[in-house]
């Protein structure tokens, strides 16, 4: 894509291609959600439980902005970057860290990996071959983190009333402040990396026009 195509929109076959990764984000969530109401009282206890969750959260913001793209909203190219960023985290996170956990079976393991596989690399794949990709400013980096840095809080606050801690690196009570502070800084220092790495790729494939 063009500057001028950043600002009148996307073609068509982006759009289409996108309001695909919608689709895929919705069924998969949709199926989280089916599977979890068994165990938490019903559909509004399973999203309250999910929720909770920076996986789940970030596949629901990738598919709003996806439908956004679609129906040519304006979504500004350095928050298309962002949130496509934190989509490429969820995977590299689960696939190094978390997959070899949990073996799911059935429809658990298609909706697993559709949250930590399937959304994450369709997104990677649709913005290297039809975003736009502006220069690398400085205040990039700061809306990089932006999500992950809401997120936190928001996490923080509402396990200060439940008392539950989604992931050991937020969990206040066993790291303490300064572990928590450690914890926070590795994770936006992840989303730098991983959002340098994707420009360096991005530029190298506008240059051989993948």
């Amino acid at each position: 894509m063009n500057g001028d195509d950043s600002i009148h929109g996307y073609r068509s076959v982006a759009r289409r291609a996108a309001l695909g990764i919608a689709a895929v984000a919705a069924l998969t969530l949709l199926t989280r959600i089916y599977l979890r109401s068994g165990d938490d009282g019903g559909v509004i206890g399973a999203i309250s439980y999910l929720s909770q969750f920076f996986t789940i959260l970030t596949n629901a913001v990738v598919m709003v902005m996806m439908l956004l793209i679609a129906s040519r909203r304006h979504v500004p190219v350095r928050w298309v970057k962002a949130v496509v960023i934190a989509i490429v985290i969820v995977g590299i996170i689960y696939h190094l860290l978390l997959a070899h956990l949990v073996e799911f079976v059935g429809l658990a393991f298609w909706a697993d990996h559709g949250v930590h596989t399937v959304v994450p690399a369709l997104s990677a794949l649709w913005w290297l071959v039809f975003a736009f990709k502006p220069p690398l400013r400085g205040s990039d980096l700061m809306v990089w983190i932006a999500w992950p840095v809401l997120y936190c809080t928001y996490i923080l606050i509402r396990a200060n009333f439940s008392g539950f801690y989604p992931y050991p690196f937020l969990n206040l009570p066993e790291l303490g402040w300064s572990g928590l502070a450690i914890s926070i800084f590795e994770l936006l220092v992840s989303f730098i990396v991983v959002g340098l790495a994707l420009t360096a790729i991005g530029r190298l494939a506008s240059t051989n026009k993948i």
